[in-house]
C-alpha cells in the first residue's frame, strides 16, 4: 500500500510546492473559525482575492476579444455598440461624469428582467402546478417503491399539495388573514418553518461534506492517502 503511496505521489518540485502551498493556505483560512482573524488568515484571505481578481481580469479581457473585438476586426460593425456600452460603465468612476453609466445599467437590468420573466416562469410556476395537481400513477419509480401499496406516493401527493396552497395562502397580502383563513395561513407558515429547516439541514451537510472532503486532502498531501 505504501509502495502505492508512493507511486501516486508527484515527484514533480513544482507539484510537491503547490501542494503544499494550497494545506498552508487551506489551514490559514480555517484558523479563522477555529481561532480568530489573524495575520495568517488575512494573508491567505487577500492573497485569494488576488487571485481572483486576476483570474477574472484575464478571464474577462479573453472573453471580450472572442466574442466582440475579433467579430469586429472580422467584419461584424454592430459590435461596436455593446463595446461603447462597455466602455461607458467605467464613468462610474468619474463622479461629474457618472450620469453617462447610467444608461448601460439600464439596458443591462431591463435584458436581465425581461430574459427573467421569459424563463423562470416556467420551471418556476408552471412546473410547480403540474406538480402539484398531477397525482401518483402505477408505474413510475416512486410507486415501484411501494409494489402494492400506494399509501407513500398519494402521502407525499397530498402533503405537498397542501402545503403548496397554505404556504401560497400565507403569503396573500391583500387579505386579513381572519376567519376560516387564518389557521390555513397558520399551517402555511408551519410548511415554511418546514422546507426552511430542511434547506437549513442540506447546507449543514454540505458544509460537512467540504470539511471532510479537506480533511481527505490534508491526508492526500501528508500521503497517508493515494492522491
Amino acid at each position: 500500500m505504501i509502495e502505492n503511496i508512493a507511486v501516486l505521489y508527484p515527484t514533480d518540485p513544482l507539484a510537491i510546492a503547490g501542494l503544499w502551498t494550497a494545506l498552508f493556505l487551506m489551514l490559514a483560512i480555517y484558523s479563522y473559525p477555529l481561532w480568530k482573524e489573524n495575520p495568517v488568515y488575512r494573508f491567505a484571505e487577500h492573497t485569494f482575492v488576488a487571485t481572483a481578481l486576476a483570474i477574472g481580469i484575464i478571464v474577462n479581457l479573453q472573453s471580450l476579444m472572442n466574442t466582440a473585438v475579433t467579430p469586429l476586426m472580422k467584419g461584424s460593425f454592430l459590435m461596436i455598440i455593446p463595446i461603447i456600452l462597455g466602455l461607458c460603465m467605467y464613468f462610474l468612476l468619474v463622479p461629474k461624469q457618472r450620469w453617462v453609466s447610467r444608461y448601460p445599467i439600464a439596458i443591462l437590468v431591463g435584458s436581465s428582467l425581461g430574459l427573467g420573466i421569459a424563463s423562470n416562469p416556467l420551471p418556476s410556476i408552471i412546473n410547480q402546478i403540474i406538480s402539484t395537481v398531477t397525482p401518483p400513477k402505477a408505474g413510475t419509480a416512486v410507486w415501484a417503491m411501494f409494489p402494492g401499496s400506494p399509501t407513500g406516493d398519494w402521502f407525499s401527493f397530498a402533503f405537498v399539495a397542501v402545503g403548496c396552497v397554505c404556504a401560497t395562502t400565507y403569503f396573500l397580502l391583500t387579505y386579513e388573514h381572519t376567519g376560516p383563513v387564518k389557521p390555513v395561513t397558520i399551517a402555511g407558515r408551519y410548511f415554511i418553518m418546514l422546507a426552511l429547516g430542511a434547506y437549513f439541514g442540506n447546507t449543514v451537510l454540505f458544509r460537512f461534506s467540504m470539511l471532510a472532503e479537506r480533511g481527505q486532502y490534508i491526508l492526500k498531501v501528508l500521503g497517508l492517502v493515494p492522491l
